[in-house]
């Protein structure tokens, strides 16, 4: 019998400025833990050719989209090459913690490679995937829980195999992040004591760039627009002060009012930092309110000017 849950999943990046090339990377990475695959499917692109009648003498394909998405529960960085569309900085490689900054590139994505396999009853099967790039990014966590990452994204074109191309299944390397090692500071300095919830989503407006070809011939980034949904119990009004822009009320401008960073951390050497500059309100609520049942909780929709990425890894980067 075969199940959804019986698959091996690894990825390699692939040369940079070079869009679906066969990778330059050397060792194979996971993305996490407890993770499915939330959409793995392409599209033809089919045209109807009809013979001056109603029914059809051919279908001509078009274009090749694939689209792809997961979830899990994060433990290494790697897949942020492919969000922030380029390589991290290294800033220290010599012991642990190993360090590495992303920021986002302008022009043209660092493509991975991503395979798929599953032992059938019949044998085994593996979607080889080039090109994966991802458009979307969102990054969760709530009490009880480790952090959690959902990516969505496309890619180019797909190998079909009969064996697992990394041979077995790679591990993370470390121990999960997890909700009790999380803070938030807004502004930078200022931790938000009791923070409940909070998602960072990501979308980078990435695209397939095409020729004359069936397959696309790069990925490209769009426009960043990375935002924050947080909860908190209300300790104080600084949240709210700093949606209205003033102590006094509403200002003329709160536009990139206060820098902060959300920061998770594992029980071991695995660390993963947000700096967010140009944090903005766009919406700030009181909720449960009258509800002696509930905390009085606010929410918070943030918009932010600038996102960077700052990981320490209990390894270093493999490649």
């Amino acid at each position: 019998m075969t199940t959804g849950g019986n698959v091996d999943v690894a990825f390699v990046h692939e040369p940079v400025g070079d869009y679906g090339a066969d990778p330059s990377d050397s060792k194979y990475k996971t993305p996490g833990r407890n993770g499915t695959i939330d959409t793995l499917e392409f599209d033809n692109d089919p045209t109807r050719q009809r013979n001056w009648s109603n029914e059809t003498e051919e279908t001509v394909e078009g274009v090749f989209d694939g689209a792809f998405s997961l979830s899990f529960e994060l433990v290494d960085p790697w897949f942020l090459n492919q969000v922030f569309g380029q390589p991290p900085t290294a800033g220290g490689e010599s012991s642990e913690p190993y360090s590495y900054t992303w920021e986002f590139v302008q022009g043209e994505m660092q493509s991975a490679r991503w395979y798929i396999g599953a032992d059938l009853v019949n044998g085994f099967a593996e979607r080889a995937l080039s090109g994966v790039v991802f458009s979307q990014m969102d990054v969760e966590i709530s009490i009880g829980d480790p952090v959690s990452v959902s990516l969505t994204g496309f890619y180019g074109d797909e190998t079909p195999n009969t064996s697992f191309t990394p041979g077995t299944q790679p591990k993370v390397d470390g121990t999960p992040l997890i909700f009790h090692g999380g803070s938030i500071n807004i502004p930078t300095g200022t931790e938000i004591v009791r923070p409940q919830s909070a998602t960072l989503s990501v979308t980078n407006g990435a695209r397939p760039q095409r020729g004359w070809e069936r397959h696309p011939d790069a990925a490209v980034i769009g426009n960043p627009e990375p935002t924050l949904n947080l909860s908190s119990v209300v300790m104080d009004t600084d949240l709210l002060e700093l949606g209205l822009g003033s102590a006094d009320g509403p200002a003329t401008t709160v536009d990139g009012a206060a820098d902060g960073e959300l920061a998770f951390e594992s029980p071991g050497a695995n660390a993963l930092r947000f700096p967010m500059e140009g944090i903005t309100h766009s919406t700030h609520s009181w909720d449960n309110i009258g509800n002696a049942e509930e905390d009085l909780t606010d929410g918070n929709d943030l918009t932010i000017d600038r996102l960077t990425a700052v990981a320490e890894a209990a390894a270093a980067e493999a490649k």
